[in-house]
């Protein structure tokens, strides 16, 4: 049994890297200039202060196999409740949404994160479905207004709205949105002019999720006797790409500090995956499972031209997840009474 849990623990850890450096990506700190082409113009408006950007290609996700075979597992439940929310809302996220975007900062403090919606609403019917639950706190601010909503029990006002125009919602804390409000007026620079905005230059918006970002700053806060923390704190910036068409596959560019972190980060990454695929190979499943491991393709390089940068690309297909979940359900503790 314990064999049985080392091989999906560390087949599990081969597909939670990919996810951990897309987690790692809501972070950047230097400063250059930048523009940001051929993506939203919601993005324009994101606070220089953010270290990480986050984009979601709605309707290429709505489109997706992955989105039919959610509808498939979840029956009338998905049709139900966004029936629901249309009517309340008047907004359908089907049709309407086009884009997400969201920028955050680690740690605490003033302006942590906002996120924008791009696509089609009537913000008439949203403020009246927002007024029929909560007592929102109105606060004009420049040529728009914030909306601060109350928690539940009205003991705090951590999160609001702002419709930035008929197109962009933007949702947030109150210093976030002050700051979005600011650069929309042209009184403040948004992301254009950091880093941050060079590296959003090499994303692709027709893709179903991209991001940007530095993770130095959240791997500081990790243990320092964590080998892998160590070695992914030397990555300096990273961008990359996912898509759930027909697989989850990913492209993702990470630049380190220096050759010498490039190949160990590279070794890390391949060394899971070997790790991975030896447990599988060595273990008492079936062959149909192994073949199934088999599929799992995770593979790190460094640029040839440019050796601090490291390339990772990965391709899991969703009958593997399929089998994981299966196997995760196997090896849930029984209670006593069973």
């Amino acid at each position: 049994m314990r064999h049985q849990k080392f091989v999906v623990a560390s087949t599990i850890v081969m597909l939670v890297f990919g996810a951990v450096v897309v987690g790692l990506a809501f972070y950047s700190a230097h400063v250059a200039r930048a523009s940001v082409p051929n993506l939203p113009q919601a993005i324009h408006y994101l606070p220089a202060s953010s270290q990480g950007i986050f984009g979601m290609n709605v309707q290429k996700f709505i489109q997706s196999p992955f989105y039919q075979r959610l509808q498939s597992r979840q029956g009338d439940r998905i049709g139900q409740d966004l029936q629901d929310f249309i009517a309340k809302t008047g907004v359908d996220p089907t049709k309407d949404v086009q884009y997400i975007i969201a920028a955050g900062r680690p740690g605490e403090g003033k302006g942590g994160g906002v996120g924008v919606a791009v696509g089609t609403f009537d913000s008439g019917k949203i403020m009246a479905y927002i007024n029929s639950k909560w007592t929102p706190i109105e606060t004009p601010y420049k040529k728009g207004k914030v909306f601060m909503i109350p928690e539940s029990d009205g003991s705090k006002l951590e999160k609001g709205i702002a419709f930035l125009s008929g197109t962009e919602i933007a949702i947030g804390d109150l210093d976030s949105l002050k700051m979005v409000l600011d650069i929309q007026a042209g009184d403040a620079a948004g992301i254009d002019t950091t880093s941050l905005g060079a590296l959003v230059t090499s994303l692709d918006p027709t893709e179903m999720f991209w991001f940007a970002g530095d993770p130095a700053s959240v791997m500081a806060k990790n243990p320092t006797g964590n080998p892998l923390a160590a070695n992914l704190s030397a990555i300096r910036s990273i961008y990359g790409t996912l898509d759930m068409s027909t697989a989850i596959t990913g492209k993702i560019t990470a630049a380190t500090a220096d050759a010498d972190s490039a190949s160990k980060l590279v070794s890390v990454v391949n060394g899971f995956v070997a790790l991975g695929s030896l447990a599988a190979a060595q273990s008492n499943q079936s062959q149909d499972f192994k073949d199934l491991i088999a599929q799992i393709k995770i593979q790190a390089s460094v640029d040839q031209k440019d050796q601090t940068k490291v390339y990772v690309t990965l391709n899991v297909p969703f009958d593997v997840l399929d089998k994981l979940q299966q196997m995760k359900t196997q090896f849930v503790p029984r209670s006593k009474t069973e």
